[in-house]
């Protein structure tokens, strides 16, 4: 008895979809963002994360934005 797997419907779940994993604490979405990359030491990636990353940066960029208005 031969199993074709090629055209089974699974339950429907797994997979990307929209609104689905985590949400970022400052409210801002993927599709809010563009992806940069810096070199660091090991030591500072460890720093950026404890003064809380990716959040932390943005407000600092945002503040010293501010500032040159």
């Amino acid at each position: 008895m031969a199993i074709e797997l090629g055209n089974k419907k699974g339950p429907g779940r797994g997979g990307r979809r929209e609104g689905a994993g985590r949400k970022a604490a400052d409210g801002v979405t993927v599709a809010d963002t563009v992806q940069i990359t810096a070199r660091v030491t090991p030591e500072q990636r460890e720093r950026f994360l404890d003064l809380g990353g990716s959040e932390w940066l943005r407000a600092i960029i945002d503040r010293e934005s501010d500032k040159n208005v």
